[in-house]
């Protein structure tokens, strides 16, 4: 058992989150309490398990809390935890949770085996207050394929990528977590190129080696 001690809703006091298992592999749990001030102890079991948070996901976001076994994030509005499953060798996880913090309200609001894996959250990328008004918001993407290079394209620097379409999602978190459509179109036109909204080995993508430069439909052969 982990007790985490942090404030939770912005109230001075410290709560506490308390992670447990009755699993047998190290590294793994299956069972988060919080006890937050004011409220009644509430408590999540996992489906299957949550594990370490991702790297990667780590290099590139803060964590409030000095613990790689869940991630955590607030602002005036509200808190949110992030809880991550075993992503196998061939880029599907096994679960993937998240837990809002709200007007004293602890609710689960996203766990993905809830939806029969067609949300895969296989490539988790910023938990972030994406529209500057206090309200967090969660993006990840699919784990794409490069089949491919072009050496004929001029103004690229150096030999560009092609590989599949894999769009970023974007999920405002509330009591409720929902794809929003006009900011995920909005996010891809922004960072990467917008094609729809599902992953397609169809259309294809030009990844260009400079990092500065977006990617774009190759529409060569």
């Amino acid at each position: 058992m982990k007790k985490i001690f942090t404030d939770l809703n912005n109230d001075n006091i410290i709560d506490t989150i308390i992670l447990s298992s009755s699993l047998e592999q190290n590294g793994s749990f299956n069972r988060i309490s919080i006890l937050m001030s004011g409220v009644k102890r509430k408590t999540f079991i996992a489906k299957d398990s949550w594990t370490i948070v991702d790297k990667w996901f780590l290099d590139s976001n803060k964590n409030v809390l000095q613990t790689n076994l869940l991630f955590f994030k607030k602002t005036d509005k509200h808190a949110v935890i992030l809880l991550f499953g075993i992503l196998d060798g061939a880029g599907y996880r096994g679960e993937f949770s998240m837990i809002n913090i709200e007007n004293n309200n602890i609710k689960m609001v996203f766990d993905h085996t809830d939806t029969g894996g067609v949300y895969d959250v296989e490539d988790p990328v910023a938990l972030t207050d994406l529209e500057n008004n206090g309200r967090l918001c969660f993006i990840y993407k699919g784990i794409g394929e490069f089949d491919g290079y072009s050496n004929k394209i001029s103004q690229e620097k150096g030999m560009p990528d092609i590989g599949t379409y894999t769009p970023y999602f974007v999920y405002p978190i509330s009591d409720t977590c929902h794809l929003d459509k006009p900011l995920t179109k909005k996010y891809n036109e922004d960072h990467y190129v917008f094609a729809g909204y599902n992953y397609s080995e169809k259309i294809r993508i030009l990844y260009p080696r400079n990092k500065k430069l977006k990617p774009r439909i190759y529409k060569g052969k």
